[in-house]
């Protein structure tokens, strides 16, 4: 049986995926063309961020149980669980000279691919102009 936040989700999961299909074709290229560019930028993102907090965060769903009144037509109110979720965040430390490795390198990475990112996304700019 499906609960209002059950549907909620859906309905959120369906409007996800059709705004995707709406992408133009130009844009579906380009996404799909720099995904190794923009995945390798996240993490420097992520990388820098921990180095300027000097630890990292490690993020976890934790899954808990809270219970509401439920009304069916015709029929007497019940109590109905219903899982809901929150995200924790915990400080976790970190070598800080491992980080800094880390994000040299991939910021030698990101150099190298910038310019087959660039002629990709030139190339789907060519091939589907909008």
């Amino acid at each position: 049986m499906f609960t209002a936040s059950n549907q909620r989700l859906a309905a959120i999961g369906i409007s996800l995926a059709l705004l995707g299909a709406c992408a133009t074709p130009q844009k579906q290229c380009i996404a799909r063309e720099t995904a190794e560019y923009r995945a390798v930028s996240a993490q420097i993102k992520k990388l820098e961020e921990t180095s300027a907090r000097g630890y990292a965060l490690h993020r976890q769903t934790i899954p808990y149980t809270d219970t509401r009144i439920c009304r069916v037509k015709g029929k007497e109110p019940f109590l109905c669980p219903r899982t809901r979720f929150r995200t924790i965040e915990t400080p976790v430390s970190v070598d800080m000279g491992d980080v800094r490795k880390k994000l040299e390198r991939l910021k030698a990475q990101r150099v190298k691919l910038s310019p087959s990112a660039a002629a990709a996304r030139d190339a789907c700019i060519r091939a589907y102009p909008e």
